[in-house]
């Protein structure tokens, strides 16, 4: 699972040339087996071996390619990997990433889904995504249109909390080691602010916090 904000941020796009005029993307996916290894192209291929029998790292592998072409244009990018357990391409959805889904608006902001919890067990939830929070009217999400964060946490009990982070602030005392760093925080349990039981009373939250920076003058 990856934190909400890296569901949105953090992700490059191929780009079009300019003057594009019919800027669309055709994608392909092609496994190419028993390709040889090499150090560098042009030298003889690497002949490995290793004691360990496990070991997956043959004299060849499977290589992934995905090509991806604007037919307009004539933009085009090749990636290639190496198909291991680890880097499988995994048919998925919407619903399993969170990214793609609708956002819902809540007490007048959007809520766009983050990467889901597992919905089994104790981590079951009546929703089981996390936030990231934008004003009314975007159309994508951006590190400069992110206004507030939402993410589960429990209480002292077990009970589901929701930990809110408010006003994005490049020298805010919250979110050290996060793509964002916030000027307010409330940990769900009542440190930062009330006890945030619910996904819109910490949608409240953050909006109070929002319209206290706006009275300041620190959010547009």
């Amino acid at each position: 699972m990856i934190s909400p904000l890296d569901t949105y941020l953090g992700w490059d796009k191929p780009e079009h040339l300019k003057g594009c005029k019919r800027p669309s993307w055709d994608i392909g996916i092609r496994d190419e087996e028993r390709t040889a290894r090499y150090q560098y192209r042009g030298d003889d291929p690497i002949k490995h071996s290793c004691p360990q029998e496990d070991c997956g790292h043959r004299n060849t592998f499977t290589q992934t390619m995905i090509r991806i072409v604007c037919k307009s244009c004539g933009a085009a990018e090749l990636i290639t990997r190496e198909k291991t357990a680890d880097t499988r391409t995994l048919p998925t959805s919407t619903t399993a990433l969170g990214y793609g889904l609708a956002p819902r608006q809540v007490a007048g902001l959007l809520l766009w889904p983050g990467h889901p919890y597992l919905d089994i067990g104790s981590y079951r939830t009546d929703d089981p995504h996390d936030f990231v929070l934008t004003r009314t009217g975007v159309k994508e999400v951006t590190e400069a249109s992110i206004v507030g964060q939402i993410t589960q946490g429990r209480g002292d009990r077990g009970g589901i909390v929701w930990t809110a982070l408010a006003v994005p602030d490049p020298k805010g005392q919250f979110g050290y080691g996060q793509r964002i760093r916030w000027a307010h925080a409330n940990d769900g349990r009542g440190r930062g602010g009330t006890p945030l039981r619910t996904v819109p009373a910490a949608v409240k939250w953050i909006g109070a916090r929002l319209a206290e920076a706006s009275a300041l003058g620190g959010v547009a």
